[in-house]
């Protein structure tokens, strides 16, 4: 749940570009054995690659709206592209922070196997959907 990033957004020019880190330790399932596992070596080894990132490589937009992202994930070591797609994206002011904010819900499949997380194949599913959700703060 440990995150950061930067992410910049001109709907003028149709244009977006999004770096994220997320620190593997953090992970949260409410299920500690579960989250003692998935940093361990057989998922996510956060011993020798504490951070998960993904960095933009292209925004695709419908008029000003962003639709998707695509860009570099890289886990274990291992960098791949992946596509977001957007399922909801929406910027304006913060009704508590009163600044402007934005927030999205995307989503992409990946294959653990791409990233060199083969435990329990094919016993437990190699697809693995990333629902993600963000909220961002104009600084």
């Amino acid at each position: 749940n440990s995150t950061s990033g930067t992410i910049v957004l001109d709907r003028a020019a149709r244009s977006a570009s999004v770096e994220v880190s997320i620190d593997v330790r953090s992970i949260n399932t409410g299920l500690d054995k579960l989250e003692q596992h998935l940093v361990a070596e057989d998922f996510f080894y956060a011993t020798k690659y504490p951070k998960i990132n993904f960095k933009s490589t292209h925004a695709r937009f419908e008029g000003d709206k962003l639709v998707a992202l695509d860009g570099d994930l890289t886990m274990r070591g291992v960098t791949r592209p992946v596509t977001l797609t957007m399922s909801s994206f929406y910027c304006g002011m913060h009704p508590i922070l009163k600044k402007p904010a934005c927030g999205a819900d995307a989503m992409t499949m990946i294959k653990r196997s791409d990233y060199g997380i083969n435990y329990a194949l094919p016993a437990v599913g190699d697809d693995v959907k990333l629902l993600i959700q963000v909220e961002a703060h104009k600084r």
